[in-house]
């Protein structure tokens, strides 16, 4: 067991570590940054009644005001399906139904840097459900890597989501 112990002890320390060299690495970043992000979503409540899944794209545009803080500017594009249904009409034709939702999504806020930890709030306005809304966001980021969970809420209709960015810009 004390085996187990010190082991535990010490990969905590390594990566406490770690985190502490990540954090000053991305101190160096000031100014804008840009990347990319590709997104799997998840619609819930409303939305999961309609829709299975979606996929989206995504442009970044980060402004670094210091080693805590930042200003996010997003513009992306979200697809959204649902499951294929058939139906029969009164004379006898099959008709399949494969829902289909586009959403573009402009919206800005901040985002709080806890070594490579951040936790994110936009707000904005999402085209495809006409309506303006929040997005609470956390994530990691490694440099020029960006692992992030979202989950968006436009109206009576959200979703969650898992996004990959990569930033152009910054500490290589």
């Amino acid at each position: 067991m004390k085996f187990f112990i010190r082991i535990f002890a010490i990969t905590c320390l390594m990566l406490f570590m770690t985190l502490q060299i990540q954090a000053q690495e991305n101190t160096r970043e000031k100014g804008f940054v840009s990347g990319v992000a590709f997104n799997a979503a998840f619609p819930v409540g409303n939305l999961g009644e309609r829709y299975s899944h979606g996929f989206g794209v995504y442009s970044n545009i980060d402004y670094n005001f210091n080693k805590f803080l930042a200003a996010r500017f997003d513009l992306g594009w979200n697809d959204f399906s649902g499951p294929e249904t058939s139906y029969v009409d009164d004379d006898g034709n099959i008709h399949t139904d494969h829902p289909n939702m586009s959403v573009w999504e402009f919206t800005a806020g901040l985002r709080a840097k806890i070594s490579v930890l951040y936790i994110e709030a936009r707000g904005g306005y999402f085209s495809g459900v006409s309506s303006w809304g929040v997005v609470p966001a956390v994530g990691l980021r490694f440099r020029r890597l960006d692992f992030q969970g979202n989950f968006t809420m436009a109206g009576d209709d959200h979703w969650g989501s898992v996004r990959v960015s990569y930033y152009f810009g910054g500490k290589k």
